[in-house]
């Protein structure tokens, strides 16, 4: 049995995120989640899986009905992998912008 603490959403959003490898090979990618709640998100990697652990750099656009939106920058840990993508774990700091923002956080 599953046992959730804060409330998932299936929310398909674009995600940006960045990843260090070694402290040096740094690789970007463009995903979109399959769900997120406030502590964590699911990214969809297309066929690209990342291993557990891995801290992951990541921006999601927050779209709003009026068409506007905002992103959402944070910091995150890989802590589940599925054959269609990763479960990512949020740090708990968070930053919105009104523009693409860099990753470099």
């Amino acid at each position: 049995m599953e046992q959730r603490v804060v409330a998932r959403y299936n929310l398909q959003v674009p995600a940006y995120v960045e990843t260090t490898r070694g402290g040096e090979d740094v690789r970007s990618y463009e995903w979109k989640t399959r769900d997120v709640s406030s502590s964590g998100a699911f990214l969809l990697t297309e066929g690209e899986l990342l291993e557990n652990g891995t801290d992951i750099k990541i921006n999601l656009y927050l779209n709003s009905f009026s068409g506007s939106g905002s992103w959402v920058k944070m910091n995150g840990r890989v802590v589940r992998i599925e054959s269609e993508g990763v479960g990512v774990c949020f740090d708990g700091q968070y930053q919105f912008v009104s523009n693409v923002p860099d990753l470099d956080m």
